[in-house]
């Protein structure tokens, strides 16, 4: 067997011994039971604080905003066990601020990895906080009612559970649509829902973060500890720094479904609550609606973003050639039936209208095939496009032919865009290992003022037919001069 990698060692070293420490700390006496807590909490600090140092520069918030939770929670059960009861309320702030630095990594952290996949996150989150809304009326808010816990500790269980359920939904979600085993995911998964059931524990029990935990219930909070450590150890959790797959975006009825049913937990169960004859939970429907409400709205923008790109894309596709991208034959004539309306606003005629015939393409195809055919194609168009000053139009009529419009043209402007097509093809063209060279045939013709968009294509072709029958058997490219009226071109 061969030697493992340092990092698999370091992350089998840290699970054996934490794993341990976890193990002796429940048979530990209750006096020793806060500093072996805190001390357990805060050994994540070291693999984190190596995660960050290891990682890249713009990979490193996610991990850098875990440690800052970490030392957080660390901090607030240290001050908790010694200064005792004093300084329990203390305790609890800092421990609520690790939880808001938590859910600022997990966030941090979907964003990066499922920044392809926003529509699905977005709906297990809400999902899960539906949940969270059941688990809080029916369980937890009858209980923290009957021991009369202050408002504050009330709205700070909430909001911690909301938080957890949302980000372990997204975290899951990440999970689900790897396509790959990331046990640094995993464990992380792990530690949410672990938090999730102590957090849940707590308010059952002390409803306190820090002090008069039952044993049990820490039990909970260390194995947390101990899966976000060796996450941070195991190689695959550099891969989490990446953007993950992109899965289709369905938003099936079932699904829609679903959605409006979280959105609609809250103030359902908490105001259900009224019609059993029980106290109506206005903090539930509050906290509630205010943390699932932003969710839904831009789950809403998403999909209607995502329907004008769709609507975008079909357009583009439907007046546009698929393998050049440059406008298609109807598009070409939309748009100079355009400029022929326009045209007749002014007092002259302006419209300029280029009709080019690659020469030497066919023995490109039939010497190299279709494919080469293909990409010498997409590059004359990208060299024709190049050259064409605003208001210009070059499209892909069919085939190897290609037309060329412009407005308020001349004589001078003919003569240009006969000069930028011979400019554009003069140079050789690379096809893998081959080096070709083509040419073309160019009809121009100016509008008349009294031609429609048929016409005129119709005398553009007829130029290019001439400048192709006056082309030489023997010349690769020849270069005419240009007329001001209806000309044909070999070039």
């Amino acid at each position: 067997m061969g030697t493992l990698p340092r990092s698999l060692r370091a992350f089998r070293w840290y699970a054996a011994v934490t794993g341990a420490a976890v193990t002796v700390h429940q048979v530990l006496p209750a006096g020793w039971r806060p500093l072996s807590y805190t001390l357990i909490s805060a050994t994540t600090i070291i693999p984190l604080g190596l995660l960050v140092r290891r990682s890249a520069p713009r990979s490193r918030l996610p991990w850098s905003l875990l440690l800052f939770a970490m030392v957080l929670l660390a901090l607030g059960s240290w001050i908790t066990a010694a200064g005792g009861v004093a300084f329990r309320a203390v305790g609890d702030q800092v421990v609520t601020a690790g939880h808001v630095a938590l859910l600022a990594a997990a966030l941090t952290l979907v964003v990066i990895r499922g920044r392809n996949d926003m529509g699905g996150l977005i709906d297990t989150a809400v999902a899960l906080m539906g949940l969270g809304s059941l688990l809080w009326s029916c369980l937890l808010q009858p209980r923290l009612a009957e021991v009369r816990t202050p408002l504050g500790t009330q709205i700070t269980l909430l909001v911690t559970i909301f938080v957890l359920a949302g980000v372990l939904g997204a975290l899951s979600r990440l999970w689900f649509v790897a396509g790959q085993r990331l046990l640094a995911l995993q464990l992380l998964v792990y530690a949410l829902l672990l938090a999730l059931v102590g957090n849940t524990a707590l308010a059952l029990t002390s409803a306190s973060m820090t002090a008069d935990r039952p044993r049990w219930v820490e039990t909970f909070f260390l194995v947390c500890y101990l899966c976000v450590g060796t996450a941070a150890l195991h190689p695959s959790i550099q891969e989490l720094s990446r953007p993950g797959p992109a899965p289709v975006d369905r938003l099936s009825g079932r699904r829609l479904v679903f959605l409006g049913a979280a959105m609609v937990a809250s103030p359902l169960i908490g105001g259900g609550r009224q019609v059993l004859g029980q106290p109506a939970d206005g903090l539930l429907i509050a906290l509630g609606t205010l943390a699932v409400a932003p969710f839904v709205m831009l789950r809403i923008h998403r999909l209607a973003v995502q329907r004008e790109a769709a609507e975008r894309a079909l357009v583009h596709q439907a007046t546009h050639d698929a393998l050049t991208g440059l406008p298609n034959r109807a598009e070409l004539r939309t748009r100079l039936v355009a400029a022929l309306d326009r045209e007749g606003t002014v007092a002259w005629p302006n419209v300029v209208l280029l009709f080019c015939d690659l020469n030497g393409f066919k023995l490109v195809n039939d010497r190299l095939g279709h494919a080469a055919g293909d990409l010498l194609l997409v590059e004359v168009a990208a060299r024709l496009r190049a050259g064409l000053r605003a208001g210009e139009t070059v499209a892909r009529y069919g085939g190897d032919e290609f037309l060329v419009l412009c407005e308020n043209g001349s004589s001078a402007t003919v003569a240009r865009l006969q000069g930028l097509i011979h400019d554009a093809l003069s140079a050789p063209i690379h096809l893998g290992d081959e080096q070709v060279h083509v040419g073309a045939s160019i009809g121009a013709v100016t509008s008349d003022g009294l031609a429609d968009a048929d016409e005129l294509i119709r005398r553009a072709d007829e130029a290019m037919y001439k400048a192709k029958q006056q082309r030489h058997p023997n010349d690769r490219q020849l270069v005419g001069r240009p007329a001001p009226a209806d000309a044909g071109t070999p070039a």
